[in-house]
């Protein structure tokens, strides 16, 4: 069968800086749970697979609807291994038992307040952008980068980037140019693209801008308690 859009749910075991990170709560469920949930709720997905090299998450994300029909292999789930031959190894799963997709996607478990519209509006924005390859959505800055300091080999503060911007004539942030970061919530790609160069970031990919209340991603323990709180807050309010 030919299939339209696939999403990849990346939630591997370990996690150096939080001990089970996709397997912990914010609000009523696990991260990973909130992927899934995101995932199956997106008009635009036709299948989503999560993958994972411990048992306790795929019991987990199988008792929340997650499809995790395989356990992934051991060389793609170390602290070195990157995601995208995490990726292709589902592709190739998936095409190795007759199911093929057009655009592949992949949901990470660590941004809890992403929403369904999110991911059908990042690829919404792949398809109608004309010669695009891949979509990534992105957050503005909330501090201007352009103020960034560094130290001299002295120890003073100085001007990472551009001479004059902090402290010269320019420092109101509204009259610098607006930048964006991706925030790690949706990445496409039509497949094609992706066998060929295995990357979100090609020479043709664009932007699908969320705002910076859905963009938390989790990292440090700190956000983590940030992302509970905040949940617990719109809960209420």
């Amino acid at each position: 069968m030919s299939g339209d859009v696939l999403t990849v749910i990346p939630v591997r075991g370990g996690s150096t800086r939080i001990d089970q990170k996709n397997l912990q709560e914010v609000g009523d469920k696990p991260l990973v749970a909130h992927a899934i949930a995101d995932a199956t709720a997106a008009d635009a997905i036709e299948r989503t697979i999560v993958s994972t090299d411990d048992p306790k998450i795929r019991a987990e994300a199988q008792e929340y609807g997650g499809d995790a029909p395989f356990e992934r292999p051991a060389n793609l789930a170390t602290d070195e291994a990157p995601t995208a031959p995490v990726i292709t190894h589902t592709l190739d799963w998936l095409r190795d038992r007759g199911e093929t997709f057009d655009i592949v996607c992949l949901v990470q478990a660590t941004v809890p307040f992403r929403r369904p519209g999110d991911i059908d509006g990042a690829i919404r924005q792949l398809r109608d952008s004309p010669g695009a390859q891949s979509v990534v959505t992105v957050t503005e800055y909330a501090d201007p980068p352009q103020w960034a300091l560094t130290e001299t080999a002295a120890g003073y503060l100085t001007e990472y980037y551009d001479t004059g911007v902090l402290w010269g004539d320019i420092k109101r942030s509204q009259d610098l140019e607006e930048l964006t970061y991706p925030n790690g919530a949706v990445y496409a790609a039509y497949t094609d693209v992706w066998r060929e160069q295995e990357s979100f970031y090609t020479k043709r990919t664009v932007g699908y801008q969320m705002p910076p209340e859905r963009s938390l991603d989790i990292d440090e323990p700190w956000e983590l308690e940030l992302a509970r709180a905040l949940y617990q807050y719109r809960q209420e309010s």
